[in-house]
């Protein structure tokens, strides 16, 4: 089972599972959500990511103890990553980094729409000499925004501004990007190719499973 771990507080059930039912219906994982506690607006600055990392950590540790054979940050800014793969024996996966190098496989050359006021630093790293700049969609602060028309539009003209750059590929540094089906609306209106890390996440915990455990013990 992969234990997905919501960085962000959400009241409807449906909300908080939805980011597990994408990986479910698209790569036939067993998945168990939950969100941390007292976050309302997620993790968007170096504040509420120092308030999230011990949350992540003890959510993540829940989580095995209930039986997860794996664990996947579902934050484009990985955060308490490397704290929770200290901690536990099991894999332990970020959405962020998983897009980056999934982008590697496609491109040479990389933007990143975030929005944060800076590119995520492990996606930033793994990116490395293909990596040409990042952007940020203007007036959108939390992935909240992102559910906004406005702040689709602001994400639309990042993109495009990215584009302009010479990005021939895009990570979307962002979950909240998942919970819109942005990708997807990028190819289809722009014809722009972007990796969305809940996407990135689900391929990256099959093939966890199936290089640790040569078996399907977490796919229905």
């Amino acid at each position: 089972m992969l234990g997905i771990i919501r960085v962000i507080t959400l009241q409807d059930r449906r909300d908080a599972e939805l980011h597990g039912e994408l990986i479910r219906q698209k790569f036939g994982l067993d998945v168990r959500s939950a969100c941390i506690p007292d976050q309302p607006s997620g993790v968007y600055d170096e504040r509420t990511e120092r308030l999230a990392v011990p949350k992540i950590v003890a959510l993540a540790k829940r989580l095995a103890d209930e039986g997860c054979t794996a664990i996947g940050i579902s934050c484009a800014a990985d955060p308490a990553l490397e704290e929770c793969r200290q901690a536990l024996s099991v894999p332990v996966l970020g959405a962020g980094s998983c897009a980056a190098h999934l982008s590697l496989t496609q491109s040479t050359r990389v933007g990143v729409l975030t929005i944060l006021q800076e590119t995520p630093p492990l996606i930033r790293s793994i990116l490395g000499e293909a990596y040409v700049g990042m952007d940020r969609p203007e007036g959108v602060t939390t992935t909240l925004d992102l559910r906004t028309d406005r702040g689709r539009e602001a994400a639309f003209e990042a993109a495009q501004r990215l584009a302009r750059r010479g990005a021939a590929g895009i990570v979307l540094a962002c979950t909240g990007f998942a919970t819109i089906g942005f990708a997807a609306e990028l190819k289809a209106q722009l014809g722009l190719t972007a990796f969305d890390p809940i996407d990135s996440l689900g391929a990256a915990a099959v093939m966890a499973e199936r290089h640790n455990n040569g078996s399907s013990s977490f796919q229905h």
